[in-house]
């Protein structure tokens, strides 16, 4: 199903003048008309705005894609609305939108919501998508740019969807004191251990190398009191310049290729206790399935 074929002219609304976002959010409501069928207009717009101002990060690009999952509402709608001259996204930020890509299911769709922002944004991740959408002077128009990309929405949610790019990794070589600097830079838990050809060879997280700083023994120490009387992480200081991360690193990590479907990605994170899966082609890491991704982008929206 191409992407294009779910939009109509009348929801698509160009070169909007609006005050903020909230009522850019107002006028692409209405264009839906009797498409809410019994929901009333007003209450819908309430629950994008507050979606909108509740995101942590925005999308960026100038792009926003408020979006809701409606009981009461028996079709996917869609509208797109665009600013040359940028909204607004609030009172006290400098933040300017140029596309807002309105989307409104079923409440019980919610794969087909995510399918659906996940083609929205391979589309506005291209600037040349995001300049002619921009620019243009027309829905016509508009349909005629989506047409040509070509974009379709894919009935199943796969890992593909939710990963996340490989920002941090870290090399066989690099002693532990070179990875903990890696590790303190990035947001995550864990990095990949990749060798120089790109192949995935395993991983290394916070706590291995917090386990390395604490000898064994001390696991049998049952009131923690005690280990005020040690030097603090002395077995990691000792060993942060001879050991590799190749000897420290654990192999066993989960491995799924990017055409795997998300209710498997999330029976083997939880049957094998992983925090995060790596999406491989080719034995090359492509992007990271972390948990919470799944909280994030498949049951909250």
């Amino acid at each position: 199903m191409k992407l294009a074929s779910l939009f109509s002219e009348e929801n698509i609304l160009i070169h909007m003048e609006a005050a903020g976002l909230g009522d850019a959010i107002r006028r692409l409501v209405e264009s839906f008309g009797d498409g809410l069928g019994r929901l009333n207009a007003e209450t819908v717009c309430e629950r994008l705005i507050q979606g909108e101002e509740s995101l942590p990060i925005p999308p960026g690009h100038g792009v926003r894609i408020p979006h809701a999952r409606l009981a009461g509402l028996d079709r996917l709608l869609l509208a797109i609305g665009t600013s040359q001259e940028g909204i607004p996204a609030t009172a006290d930020s400098k933040e300017r939108v140029n596309l807002i890509f309105l989307v409104l299911t079923p409440k019980m769709q919610s794969t087909l919501m995510l399918q659906t922002m996940a083609s929205i944004a391979r589309l506005v991740l291209n600037e040349e998508n995001r300049r002619a959408l921009i620019s243009t002077t027309s829905p016509q128009r508009v349909l005629r740019i989506l047409e040509e990309t070509g974009i379709e929405i894919k009935k199943a949610v796969i890992a593909a969807n939710l990963m996340n790019p490989v920002e941090f990794s870290v090399t066989p070589g690099m002693t532990l004191r070179q990875v903990v600097r890696v590790l303190a830079e990035c947001r995550e838990e864990g990095v990949p251990v990749v060798s120089a050809e790109g192949e995935l060879l395993g991983d290394i997280s916070t706590r291995m190398v917090i386990e390395i700083g604490l000898p064994k023994y001390m696991n049998l120490i049952s009131n923690p009191n005690v280990l005020s009387e040690f030097e603090p992480f002395e077995a990691f200081y000792k060993k942060e310049d001879s050991l590799t991360a190749e000897e420290v690193m654990n192999r066993e990590i989960l491995r799924l290729p990017p055409e795997t479907p998300v209710e498997i990605v999330a029976h083997e994170m939880l049957t094998k206790y992983c925090e995060r899966a790596y999406i491989v082609r080719e034995k090359k890491p492509i992007g990271i399935v972390y948990r919470k991704d799944i909280v994030r982008k498949v049951l909250f929206l």
